[in-house]
């Protein structure tokens, strides 16, 4: 057994020959690693299969996140065999059998290994691990050039950050745009546009790069650095006697060398702000699309497809093409039929007539500026940032040209019309049903829509329930994440059992009906001329297909589903998904039921005593956009809940995904019973033990040791790609990667850690990944004996701890400021309406950790809610505290150092108890078991026997 100095060596030394392996070659790892990886392949995806044994320790996850800093892949977890073929060493107490050694590749190289298995037949080899064999068929297959994939010109927006250039667009946009306009709208837009165009190619024209990276973002400044230094080298060839023109070109040079590295850095650290802005506003689109560029382009070759019946693999581009077209063309026109007796259940509510006024310039101007930079262009290639810097007359044109499209009730086919790309979510790449849809439509059409969205959106807020946070301003899905979790603690914490379903729609966004949409707005207050604006974006809409290898099928027709890409999509699907409850209504058992008191006090429970100032509600289901968890405290209650449910949703013409719906079960602690048996359509429902939701881990334990592992996982991902993208680059400084690592590997390991209830064992799992990680990009080797606190002032940043402290007060003083009607406020002050704690000390809740961070940070935990509710004070308290509370954790951790240190300078061993020293070294051990756990460290020929209480000095008694 190594202990845990050896063992960190090892791991280092292991890393600094991974990374100097060239990524070209294979690697083939064996080993006997002394880890359990266990065989969750959901918290582990991609490093280990479906198909491994037991549970993990804490070497497993040490293994495990360095197998994804690397990019590799645990063998023997890939091939289904009985378990006496996967496990290779036998406890000697527990008798139980484990797998211990390993046989690991590169994750892209998983197809030459045919089978790794242990060898039970074979002699034991002065050993008692079994032998482990693997099979490979290793093919080694020079770099083939990638085919090239066509892609669309794209105008050059990034010019238009010069003043000089915006100025050039507005003039020769006023010289080409038209004075007069036909009455027939399709042709006004069509001259509009084509005036657009011509302007947009005289004065920007069109981007040359197909990504964004340092060097193409500083192209010709580079440019102008290479020719000085082609020149200068020229000059010095001419006369190289020179020493003179000799020391000229060695000054380009050192130039070129000097003012790369610098950009280099510059474009680093600004792309690193401008992520962790987004991180820190909770910008989760932005955050994703930005890291995807820090990224880099992935490697684009001819993706096959599976043929609708299965049978075959189609690899030509003209076959994926009309395979892409036949399966949208079938998922976007599926056939439903709202009954008029189910949409008759909606109440009608009284028209709002100034929705049908007419539009202003102000509207149009509005909505332009809400439009997003950066976002692909439609059919016509014109992007939003044209309409955004081009003018007043250009506005002008375009809001002559909605105002003409809203009082003749006729629009053109560029406004509804849509160009389909593929997203690959998850699941096997040939299986067209695991590619998301995403339509790309016109900027100009987009304006439209956000102009429409806009007037929709008081509306939408009125009919939505409290329990919808899909696609609503100030909510997101960490507000999900936490009322799950406190449902789940309250319910542990009072010993009610508890049971979720969590509910998979399958294409929900696809299978709208449109007619029933259409009267659902007119039901919700919405005039008929509004709803008929929406219709002509959707009506006799035409759609093509652009596949990941450039290729486009033909046009086809759309008739079902909301647009996936338009900004008004996610408010239509919403209302829709919200009569659901109107068809629910009266039909659901109680659900759980809580009271709640939100005027302060969180940490005093008596005040939920008082009857006549507590509210009482209940909580039955929550839902994000299409993701509902319907909850109970009884199976009887979830099965009449989810039937219910199921029944609503076929009335509206949505079906449920069977298979991924699933139940996760709490047991009440005091009261366990078995699992239940859910069942929908006559099929039983999967328990599972542990589900992803909204990307974060819920587990029937209430804990989150799942979770980490699953952030651990994600993280050392993400640190992988960066490590090759970044980290290994010489010329970047330390600085500048810190930055990056900070913000884009820290958000990835802290998603929703707000909602945690944190141990000291996670704190240490996040902290050992912290310090690799920050150790490896400062180029710190475990030899060179530094102290963690050294790292972190040498990266200047902090400890885990102080950032999870920092996110869990920033969060609750977001709880606090809430509205009273809001779900997670009234989680946070509540209690389940029925049940008892336990007698004695409770497990821990999250408030608890709240309250001892709160006393850590000196912050009064009597009147820390009056100063949470004036954002910009508790903002700057949390601030300080936080920092206050790292230096006093810093202080701490030296003082102890010290101590230690002085210990080991001044030994005084005569003066302590001799009962539980080491016979064979000489350590003292806390206890008598402590004792019996250190003599196993040392070499296996120590006989240890049975200790008696008659041992002399020298021996334990």
């Amino acid at each position: 057994m190594l202990t845990k100095t050896l063992r960190k060596t090892f791991y280092c030394q292991l890393d600094t020959i991974l990374s100097e392996i060239p990524k070209e070659d294979k690697i083939i790892l064996l080993g006997d690693f002394n880890a359990r990886v266990g065989r969750d392949s959901d918290l582990w995806p991609g490093i280990i299969g479906k198909d491994g044994v037991g549970n993990s320790n804490s070497n497993g996850i040490l293994l495990l996140t360095k197998c994804g800093e690397h990019n590799l892949v645990i063998t023997n977890t890939l091939f289904r065999q009985k378990n006496k073929l996967k496990t290779s060493w036998k406890h000697p107490r527990s008798k139980h059998w484990h797998l211990l050694d390993y046989v690991i590749t590169r994750a892209r190289d998983r197809r030459d290994v045919l089978l790794t298995r242990a060898m039970t037949g074979t002699d034991d080899c002065w050993t008692d691990h079994r032998l482990i064999r693997s099979t490979m068929a290793i093919k080694i297959v020079p770099k083939r050039r990638l085919q090239g994939r066509k892609t669309r010109r794209k105008m050059n927006t990034q010019a238009l950050q010069e003043p000089s250039k915006r100025a050039l667009l507005q003039t020769t946009l006023k010289d080409h745009l038209p004075t007069e306009h036909p009455e027939n709208v399709e042709e006004h837009w069509n001259k509009l546009k084509t005036s657009i165009i011509t302007a947009c190619e005289e004065s920007i024209g069109y981007q040359t790069k197909k990504h964004q990276d340092w060097f193409d973002d500083n192209d010709k400044e580079i440019q102008q650095l290479f020719d000085n230094k082609r020149k200068a080298f020229q000059t010095w060839q001419r006369d190289t006697n020179c020493v003179a023109k000799k020391k000229i070109y060695a000054s380009a040079k050192a130039e070129v060398q000097r003012r790369t590295r610098e950009l280099k850095n510059i474009w680093w650290t600004k792309k690193a702000e401008e992520i962790q802005h987004l991180a820190d506003t909770h910008d989760a689109q932005g955050f994703f699309k930005a890291t995807k560029i820090i990224y880099g382009p992935r490697n684009h070759g001819i993706q096959p497809l599976r043929s609708s019946d299965g049978t075959k693999i189609l690899k030509d581009k003209t076959s994926i093409a009309l395979r892409w077209k036949e399966h949208y063309q079938n998922l976007l026109n599926r056939s439903s039929n709202v009954a008029e007796e189910t949409l008759s259940q909606i109440p009608q509510q009284q028209t709002r007539d100034e929705l049908a006024a007419l539009l202003s310039l102000e509207e149009v101007s509005n909505a332009i500026s809400q439009q997003k930079n950066n976002k692909a262009s439609g059919p016509d290639g014109i992007p939003a940032k044209i309409f955004k810097e081009g003018g007043p007359e250009l506005i002008q044109q375009l809001h002559q040209l909605i105002e003409k499209v809203w009082m003749t009730e006729k629009i053109p086919a560029d406004f509804k019309d849509a160009t389909i790309i593929t997203l690959f979510k998850k699941g096997d790449r040939t299986d067209c049903g695991n590619y998301r849809g995403i339509s790309l439509l016109t900027s100009a059409g987009k304006i439209l829509a956000r102009i429409l969205a806009n007037r929709l959106l008081p509306v939408s807020e009125d009919t939505l329930p409290e329990s919808q946070n899909g696609f609503r301003p100030s909510r997101g899905t960490v507000d999900m994440i936490f009322t799950a979790r406190q449902l789940q603690e309250k319910c542990r914490e009072q010993n009610q059992p508890l049971y979720m379903a969590f509910i998979d729609l399958a294409k929900a966004f696809d299978t709208v009906n449109r007619s029933a949409l259409w009267t659902i707005l007119q039901k919700i207050r919405c005039p008929d001329k509004f709803v008929n604006i929406l219709r002509l974006l959707h009506d006799d809409m035409m759609a093509t297909v652009l596949d990941s290898n450039g290729s486009q099928s033909d046009p086809f027709k759309v008739e079902s589903g909301v647009k996936q890409g338009c900004v008004i999509a996610p408010t239509l699907f919403s209302i829709f998904i919200a009569m659901i409850l109107h068809l629910v209504d009266g039909k659901l058992p109680t659900g759980v039921e809580i009271i709640y008191r939100t005027d302060g006090k969180l940490f005093n429970l008596s005040r939920l005593r008082a009857k006549t100032k507590v509210t009482t509600t209940s909580v039955i289901e929550l839902q994000y956009a299409d993701d509902n968890v319907v909850c109970a405290h009884s199976e009887k209650d979830l099965q009449a809940t989810l039937n219910t449910f199921a029944e609503a949703y076929e009335k509206l013409g949505l079906s449920l995904n069977i298979e991924k719906t699933k139940v996760l079960f709490q047991q009440a602690p005091a009261n366990p019973s078995a699992k239940p048996g859910i069942q929908l359509n006559g099929v039983t429902l999967e328990n599972v033990d542990h589900f992803r939701y909204l990307g974060s881990h819920l587990s029937t334990k209430v804990n989150i040791d799942t979770e980490i592992q699953h952030r651990l996982s994600f993280a050392s991902a993400a640190f992988f790609r960066m490590k090759q993208r970044m980290f290994d680059d010489r010329d970047i400084r330390r600085d500048t990667k810190v930055l990056v690592y900070k913000a884009i590997v820290l958000p990835t390991l802290l998603y929703a850690c707000e909602t945690w209830t944190v141990y000291r064992h996670h704190t240490k799992l996040l902290e050992r990944f912290h310090q690799r990680c920050l150790r490896k990009i400062l180029q710190i080797s475990w030899e060179d004996r530094r102290t963690n606190v050294s790292v972190l002032e040498e990266a200047k940043t902090t400890s885990i701890e102080a950032m999870l402290l920092r996110h869990q007060h920033r969060w609750t003083g977001h709880v606090v400021r809430m509205p009273d009607h809001r779900l997670p406020k009234q989680l946070l002050y509540s209690e389940l309406k029925n049940g008892k704690r336990n007698v004695g000390g409770q497990e821990k809740r999250f408030k608890d950790g709240l309250k001892a961070n709160l006393k850590n940070c000196g912050i009064d935990t009597e009147n820390w809610e009056a100063l949470a509710l004036e954002r910009s004070n508790w903002r700057s308290a949390v601030t300080s505290s936080a920092a206050e509370f790292e230096e006093a954790r810093t202080e701490g951790l030296r003082e102890k150092r010290a101590k230690r240190k002085e210990r080991q300078a001044n030994p005084d061993r005569d003066r302590l108890p001799p009962r539980n020293r080491c016979p064979h070294c000489g350590r003292i051990c806390g206890s008598r078991i402590g004792l019996f756990s250190h003599l196993r460290t040392h070499t296996q020929d120590t006989k240890v026997g049975r200790l008696s209480s008659s041992n002399d000095e020298g021996s334990p008694k």
